[in-house]
């Protein structure tokens, strides 16, 4: 290539960068309202750089904030789960696979509000790389292994609802355990590939998820361990309700029910189909509001590059506080979204209070009626 064809574009690419100076040192600025930063700058004649480095501080505005907020939400996390787990343990009417897999997500939903009590107590500070990747490696695995819990719960589903003759042959005791233990070797070697050697060069003693972990290990990190599951869920709650939408039609041609026209010629939605359009935004649509920002914003901070875009605050604090909440909203819709659960789980954990003082039906468990063949 002749470079002295592109020697006019460089010096007049030098001169605009010249004519921004000004922009980078007010960046600097804007910038130092949150973080501490360095502005190294070296400028000759054959090379130019300005590069603007920001290390987020322990008291920044963000840690600050993050503080606050996981403390009443690590407590809702523990609490709500240890109850779900204790319910599961007294009942043995619960003691079937598909509350095996319930009990799995509790412990590692469990394990994100003890990883929790750990972030509050460090502030984020540990002192060495190796003592911080360990926390962020338990953090990793504990919220991988709630995601790949997830997947095997809409894969029980699946098989519960499209194989229901040969459910209790497909779906052994044997293969439950193997594929949450599977799930759990996974979660902790991808979790604590940082500490084994897949790590950053430079530890400023601030401890948050990107600005120690590097943007490769990211990358495999989601597109293994999370746009999988994830994709995974999307299509087969897609095909569940589906198949919800050809039983409600079968149910109401038998009933002889007719949807009116509307003035636009439109139909009504009824309200079974309704109701299970409800039940699949629910349950899929928590994993996306909370995990989703996390990952969109993280995949633009690696794309877009330091210098660029200043994201790395606001994904290790804000979006990182909702992706833990997703653990609060698991136990909510997966649990206690059964009614027999619903009612034995305040008998067990609210038994001595006369408001809950209501003894739990006899009648069989129903799991997960909102996932059944006809509600979805």
């Amino acid at each position: 290539m002749n470079w002295t064809v592109l020697a006019p574009a460089r010096r007049n690419f030098i001169k605009w960068i010249d004519i921004l100076q000004p922009t980078f040192n007010n960046r600097n600025i804007q910038c130092s309202i949150w973080n501490t930063c360095e502005n190294s700058e070296v400028v000759d004649s054959n090379n130019f750089s300005n590069s603007l480095k920001c290390i987020s501080t322990t008291d920044s505005i963000h840690e600050n904030i993050k503080q606050i907020c996981l403390i009443p939400l690590t407590i809702l996390i523990i609490a709500i789960n240890v109850c779900v787990l204790l319910v599961i343990a007294v009942n043995k009417k619960f003691h079937n696979t598909t509350y095996m897999l319930i009990a799995a997500l509790g412990f590692a939903d469990l394990c994100v509000g003890f990883v929790s009590i750990g972030t509050l107590v460090t502030r984020a500070s540990e002192t060495t790389l190796d003592l911080c990747l360990i926390r962020i490696g338990f953090t990793i695995a504990a919220c991988i292994g709630s995601l790949l819990v997830l997947m095997l719960i809409a894969i029980d589903r699946y098989i519960a609802v499209f194989k229901g003759l040969r459910y209790i042959q497909i779906v052994k005791r044997e293969r439950v355990i193997f594929g949450i233990v599977l799930v759990s070797i996974i979660s902790i070697a991808v979790g604590f590939m940082p500490l084994m050697g897949w790590r950053v060069s430079t530890y400023n003693k601030y401890c948050s998820f990107l600005y120690v972990v590097p943007a490769n290990y990211i990358i495999v990190l989601f597109s293994s361990c999370v746009f999988i599951p994830i994709t995974a869920m999307f299509v087969i709650y897609g095909r569940l309700y589906k198949n919800a939408q050809i039983h409600i039609k079968r149910i109401e041609s038998i009933e002889n029910i007719t949807q009116p026209r509307l003035s636009n010629g439109q139909l009504r939605i009824s309200a079974r189909t309704a109701k299970s359009l409800k039940t699949l935004t629910v349950v899929f649509g928590c994993v996306i509001l909370t995990w989703m920002p996390f990952l969109i914003t993280s995949i633009a901070q690696i794309i877009c590059g330091d210098e660029a875009c200043f994201l790395k605050d606001i994904v290790g604090t804000h979006l990182l506080i909702l992706g833990f909440s997703n653990s609060f909203l698991n136990p909510v819709i997966y649990a206690l979204g059964t009614k027999d659960f619903r009612e034995t789980f305040f008998h067990t954990c609210f038994g001595r209070f006369p408001c809950f003082n209501q003894r739990p039906s006899r009648s069989r468990s129903n799991i997960y009626p909102v996932l059944s063949r006809t509600r979805l």
